[in-house]
């Protein structure tokens, strides 16, 4: 089943939102003061809390139906976030020859991503046809793979794999046809 995509336009989300990382790391500490820590993630669980300060009715109907097509936090969508969506020239990781892995950057960080589109691939510099190459899950496949030695970079839009954190929304009516979201929070789901 493919994953719905958050339906309405993230310009009219709060300047207030957050975003937030956690490890669900354990630290111990003996004794004589030494530390030892563990975490059974390889990737970090992302938390994005944010509302919407000014919705149309026709937005907001459109709003409670994907939250009600999704009941609430059963099912994960995708969501494009406002700020953190693009790479641009980004160099590939390769996973095997011919494959190499989309990925999103946070400073020196890096972590794959699964859905990407609008992408421009390049090869040593060399623009590559959409026909060489194709985009599975996250990775883009070459149908004849460059050298081992190539750098295959690319530029594309990706989007984060969440669900609800809670089971619904809710929406409060300010005015004719202009309404706003309480908070809300996504957690990113694997």
């Amino acid at each position: 089943m493919a994953l719905r995509k958050f339906p309405i336009e993230l310009n009219k989300l709060s300047w207030s939102s957050t975003k937030a990382m956690s490890w669900n790391t354990e630290v111990q500490t003996s004794g004589s003061g030494k530390v030892r820590t563990m975490t059974n993630l390889l990737l970090p669980n992302w938390t994005i809390e944010t509302k919407f300060v000014y919705l149309t009715d026709d937005e907001y109907r459109k709003l409670l139906g994907f939250v009600a097509l999704c009941k609430g936090a059963f099912e994960p969508f995708l969501w494009k976030d406002p700020e953190d969506y693009q790479e641009k020239n980004r160099q590939l990781p390769m996973v095997t020859v011919g494959t190499y892995q989309a990925v999103m950057a946070m400073g020196d960080y890096v972590e794959p991503v699964e859905y990407i589109e609008n992408v421009t691939v390049w090869v040593d510099g060399q623009l590559q046809k959409s026909s060489a190459y194709s985009v599975v899950n996250g990775c883009i496949v070459f149908k004849t793979a460059p050298g081992a030695t190539a750098i295959v970079k690319a530029s594309y839009t990706y989007w984060w794999k969440v669900m609800f954190k809670d089971d619904g929304l809710t929406i409060e009516k300010v005015f004719q046809n202009i309404n706003k979201t309480k908070s809300f929070k996504l957690v990113t789901v694997r």
